[in-house]
C-alpha cells in the first residue's frame, strides 16, 4: 500500500518544472554572489525548500480539484484500469492532504525566514506574486489556464519569480543584473510552453480547451515561438550594451544554433516536414536549458 501511495504521488510531479524553478532559483542566488554578497546558507535552503513545497502542494491540490496545473513533459494522468469508487477516493483524500500539508510546511518555512531576518519587503513581495500566481492557475472559479493567458502566468511564475526570490533573500534590493539575467530567459520559456502544448493541440481542440494555442491556432503558434525565441538571444545581446559583463552571458550563444535549427525546422512543418516529437521536444529542452546552464554556471564560477 505505501509503495502503491508513493507511486500515485509520483504521477502528479512536474519534474521539468520542478528543474525549471530550481535552476532559476540557483541562477538569482549566483548573481548576488557574482556581486559580491556572502551566501547565506540557511537562507539559501529555506527558501529553496519553501518554493518546492509551494509547487508541489498546488500541483497535488490542482490533481484533486481537477483544475490542473500544466503537465509539462510528464503524462499527467496515464490510462488507469477502471477503478472502484473507493479507491478513487482514496486516491482524492491523499492527494488533499498531501497538497495541505505541503502548504502548511511553505507556511512554517516563511514564519521561519521571518524570524530570522532574511525577509525583505522585495522578497516578500516576489515570494507572494509566487504563491498568488500558482492560485491564479489552479483555484476553482478563478483558474485561468484555459483563459489565453495562462501560459504567459505559467511563465512569469515559473521563470521571474524563483531567481528573483532566490537573489532577494541574499542580497535585499534589486539590481539590473537581476534584469539583464533573467528577462531574456522569459521568452525561452514561454516558446517551450508553447512547444508543450503542441504535443496536446488535438485533444484541446478536441475538448474545446481555450487556451493559447488553441486561440491562436498552430501555424500562428509556431510563428510566434520562432519570434520568442529570437526575442530571448535578442535581450542577452541589449543585456550587453547595457552593462551586462560578456563573462557572464557570452557562453549563453552557443545554444544559438540549436535554437535556430529548431526555428527553421517548425518553420517546414507547414510545406509537409515530417513531424519528429523526439526531436522538437529534445530540441527545445535544449534551447531554454542550456542557457539557464551557462548563465548558472557563470555566475557562480567567476
Amino acid at each position: 500500500m505505501t509503495e502503491r501511495r508513493r507511486i500515485t504521488l509520483l504521477g502528479h510531479i512536474r519534474p521539468i518544472h520542478l528543474l525549471t524553478t530550481t535552476g532559476l532559483y540557483i541562477l538569482g542566488t549566483g548573481i548576488a554572489r557574482y556581486l559580491g554578497e556572502r551566501i547565506d546558507l540557511s537562507s539559501f535552503s529555506l527558501g529553496l525548500i519553501w518554493i518546492i513545497t509551494i509547487q508541489l502542494g498546488f500541483y497535488f491540490l490542482g490533481d484533486n480539484i481537477n483544475s490542473p496545473f500544466d503537465i509539462g513533459l510528464y503524462n499527467r494522468l496515464p490510462p488507469e484500469s477502471p477503478r472502484s469508487q473507493n479507491q478513487s477516493k482514496d486516491r482524492e483524500d491523499l492527494l488533499l492532504f498531501t497538497s495541505l500539508a505541503l502548504l502548511s510546511a511553505a507556511g512554517v518555512l516563511t514564519v521561519i525566514l521571518g524570524i530570522q531576518r532574511s525577509l525583505s519587503l522585495p522578497s516578500g513581495l516576489i515570494m507572494g506574486v509566487f504563491f498568488f500566481g500558482f492560485c491564479l492557475l489552479v483555484i476553482p472559479g478563478i483558474s485561468l489556464e484555459n483563459s489565453g493567458i495562462g501560459e504567459i502566468i505559467t511563465s512569469i511564475i515559473l521563470v521571474l519569480c524563483p531567481p528573483a526570490i532566490g537573489f532577494l533573500l541574499q542580497y535585499d534590493v534589486f539590481h539590473p543584473f537581476l534584469v539583464f539575467g533573467i528577462f531574456p530567459i522569459f521568452p525561452l520559456h514561454l516558446a517551450l510552453i508553447i512547444v508543450l502544448r503542441l504535443l496536446s493541440f488535438r485533444d484541446d481542440l478536441r475538448l474545446v480547451k481555450k487556451n493559447l494555442l488553441v486561440r491562436l491556432g498552430w501555424i500562428q503558434a509556431i510563428f510566434i515561438h520562432n519570434v520568442l525565441i529570437f526575442c530571448g538571444f535578442l535581450l542577452f545581446g541589449f543585456g550587453l550594451f547595457f552593462g551586462f559583463p560578456f563573462q557572464l552571458v557570452g557562453f549563453v550563444f552557443f545554444a544559438l544554433p540549436p535554437g535556430l535549427y529548431l526555428v527553421w525546422y517548425l518553420s517546414k512543418l507547414e510545406d509537409g516536414v515530417p513531424v519528429r516529437w523526439y526531436l522538437i521536444i529534445s530540441l527545445s529542452v535544449v534551447v531554454f536549458f542550456l542557457p539557464l546552464y551557462l548563465l548558472t554556471y557563470s555566475t557562480w564560477m567567476n
